[in-house]
């Protein structure tokens, strides 16, 4: 079994000087990942956001690329009609060559309207943008003098330099929402699928069943063991402390992302998160019921028995951590990370 690591970098703090720590934070916890043995690392996308500040991605992969030298780098994802195909195309190839082929592709349309409001594309666009652009990336990845003509870009006799490492370019993930309609899009593509840590568990594991039905009827190989399946994780000797040490910060993204979906543009980072709570139309779900529908919080041993019913019903063969979320102190997360890398992984290898 495979192991991953999420990073998703967000900023609490009303101070922006918290920033560069936090960034500090995220390449130590990349470097720890590596020593520990975790097959992969996947940094988040988001613009004008307390929830991630990693607005792009091929500067923080590229300077991880630096500083590690086996594990996996992956995009999670890169939100592609953000991004001029040419550009992104040659940045994830430089990046990978860089990395001596160790980028991870990962893709998707993104699902905060805000952000599209922001770079003034239109919201209903995007599934076509998106498609667009993956099909430049791949065209300019693996042909030379590549043309394309579409409704939103077009590309004309273009040949890129440098060109991927890996070969016949670098393996690409396409993140699907709780559609069928995107899980058919990654099938007819041949695409492992992404899915999110704060899907509730029940949702995730049916894209991942869909996916595998949807495979096996069009004749396609699933390979479950390509495909990371994350989950919030914070793991500690005592189970109390394990349960109870993510709430704040687990609170704060979950009503920090009730809020980003009622934007159309602006962004959230000066919202008063505390009166909208008090206000907003609908209470979320408990914290108690998050603890048994989104998270693998508790000790050790309260995760392989976790993941071992994953693996044996659900056919997980790739776990990914998100570990580094909200206000969760950087010492705590190590800690968490030591316990899983120690005590959870080698029950599986």
């Amino acid at each position: 079994m495979k192991f991953a690591l999420f990073i998703l970098a967000s900023w609490t703090e009303n101070d922006a000087k918290a920033q560069s720590r936090i960034y500090g934070e995220a390449v130590e916890q990349v470097q720890y990942a590596e020593e520990m043995g975790f097959e992969s690392v996947w940094i988040a996308e988001h613009h004008s956001s307390r929830y991630g500040i990693f607005p792009s991605l091929m500067p923080i992969v590229s300077y991880l690329a630096a500083r590690t030298t086996k594990i996996r780098l992956g995009t999670g994802v890169s939100v592609l009609p953000f991004h001029n195909p040419i550009l992104l195309a040659e940045e994830s190839a430089m990046v990978d060559v860089l990395s001596n082929g160790r980028i991870d592709f990962g893709v998707g349309r993104g699902s905060a309207n805000y952000e599209y409001g922001n770079f003034n594309i239109d919201f209903q666009s995007r599934d076509k943008r998106f498609q667009e652009v993956l099909d430049i990336i791949l065209g300019l990845w693996t042909t030379s003098r590549f043309s394309y003509t579409g409704e939103y870009y077009k590309v004309d006799g273009v040949t890129l330099a440098p060109s991927p490492l890996q070969k016949p370019h670098p393996p690409v993930f396409l993140a699907v929402s709780r559609t069928a309609a995107s899980v058919d899009v990654a099938v007819s593509r041949d695409l492992p699928i992404l899915t999110s840590f704060s899907t509730p568990e029940a949702d995730n594991l049916g894209l991942f069943s869909l996916y595998e039905e949807r495979c096996a009827a069009a004749g396609k190989p699933a390979n479950m063991d390509r495909m990371p399946y994350f989950r919030f994780v914070y793991l500690a000797e005592d189970e109390k402390e394990a349960k109870e040490y993510p709430r704040e910060s687990l609170t704060w993204v979950r009503d920090l992302g009730g809020y980003r979906r009622t934007l159309t543009h602006g962004e959230e980072i000066n919202v008063d998160l505390d009166h909208w709570v008090r206000t907003r139309p609908e209470d979320p779900p408990s914290y108690e019921s998050e603890l048994e529908t989104t998270t693998y919080f508790g000790t050790p041993d309260d995760c392989v028995r976790r993941i071992r019913k994953l693996q044996k019903e659900h056919n997980i063969e790739y776990f990914g951590a998100s570990m580094s979320f909200g206000s969760m102190q950087h010492d705590k997360v190590m800690r968490s990370m030591e316990l899983f890398a120690k005590e959870v992984m080698p029950k599986f290898r």
